[in-house]
């Protein structure tokens, strides 16, 4: 039975191939193996007789032999002899930019915009772009936190990620519109989800079904 032969390494080249590569193994004359190890890749063309004489159809029947061989076989191939590593390389691991972000809500970008602001020499145009950021990051902290933020902790926060080096006035945030369609748009989907999960079940003609609480009072009802 087949289990109690030894596994298929290749199953599309079948058993009769890899029973010639083991017989290539035991010849001991190398002129006479290299001849027999050709016959052998010819043998396994077949599977795809269309490219059997393309270069890197070739290339490839060479390759699975000495897989077959368990990469164990003394032949000289017309092509590099292939390396286990080769058929099964180690992924090199990739390197992730992890940094620490103490304000979340407001992002990575936030963090290096006020950081540039803060390399420029003071100016009115600087102050400007910085006003322009702090009005974002009001946007985005209610986003994140879904309440309207002070403009205390903004200003503040802008500071301490310029290293002090920006410092806008309390009145600045005064009178900034906040848009809170986006968080209005996403609880109104969330509940209409909920009611589509908690809608009452109807028949072809879009009548509603009975529930079990409304057919037990109806055959109460008739006693």
């Amino acid at each position: 039975m087949n289990r109690d032969k030894s596994r298929l390494l290749l199953s599309e080249y079948g058993r009769n191939v890899q029973t010639m590569v083991a017989y290539l193994k035991t010849i001991e004359d190398r002129e006479l193996r290299n001849r027999q190890a050709e016959v052998v890749v010819a043998v396994m063309g077949n599977v795809n007789p269309a490219q059997k004489d393309s270069e890197g159809f070739q290339h490839m029947l060479w390759d699975h032999l000495f897989m077959i061989a368990d990469f164990d076989l003394d032949v000289d191939a017309p092509y590099p002899k292939p390396t286990p590593d080769m058929f099964a390389p180690h992924p090199h691991p990739v390197a992730y930019s992890q940094s620490y972000i103490a304000q979340k809500q407001y992002g990575a970008n936030v963090r290096r915009m006020v950081e540039a602001l803060a390399r420029e020499p003071q100016s009115e145009e600087r102050d400007v772009a910085a006003a322009n950021v702090a009005k974002y990051m009001k946007q985005k902290s209610f986003e994140y936190n879904r309440e309207f933020p002070s403009n205390e902790v903004v200003i503040a926060d802008i500071r301490q990620m310029s290293h002090g080096a920006i410092v806008l006035d309390g009145d600045t945030l005064d009178h900034t519109k906040i848009d809170t369609s986006t968080v209005k748009s996403a609880r109104r989907t969330c509940a209409a989800n909920g009611r589509n999960n908690n809608t009452t079940p109807t028949n072809s003609s879009g009548t509603p079904h009975a529930t079990n609480k409304q057919r037990y009072t109806k055959r109460n009802s008739t006693k």
